[in-house]
């Protein structure tokens, strides 16, 4: 079963994509922050990332994106704002851009196309 981390501080919206992910087939795990999922990172591996940029915390979706792509380089990552332009920020090379409001299906689909064995971990640290 494919794992995917939801990262989001609202509630509704993270509940929203927890539920198309859930019904597409997929486990999901859920943090409210980037630090709280850097800590769930740490303890299990996940296939993939949904997470929004802006949230409280020390960290933000895109250091979250980042230490993801480290840590599982097979990951398929994306990061969602409403606030933040792509142009704006710098993603690893791997992670997709979506503006909100965002197309669930699109999210589903962008998962599911992606194939991976399983996830692939590496101990080097950021």
């Amino acid at each position: 079963m494919r794992k995917v981390l939801v990262v989001d501080d609202e509630a509704l919206i993270r509940m929203t994509v927890i539920d198309a992910l859930e019904d597409a087939g997929f486990t999901v795990i859920e943090a409210g922050t980037a630090d709280e999922a850097l800590d769930i990172i740490e303890e299990q591996a996940i296939h993939f990332l949904f997470t929004d940029i802006q949230m409280p915390g020390t960290n933000s979706g895109v250091d979250l994106a980042h230490e993801v792509a480290t840590r599982f380089p097979d990951a398929g990552i994306i990061v969602a704002s409403g606030r933040v332009r792509s142009d704006d920020i710098d993603l690893p090379p791997s992670a997709e851009f979506l503006t909100k409001p965002y197309d669930l299906d699109h999210i589903v689909k962008r998962f599911k196309s992606l194939t991976t064995s399983e996830p692939t971990t590496t101990n080097e640290r950021r």
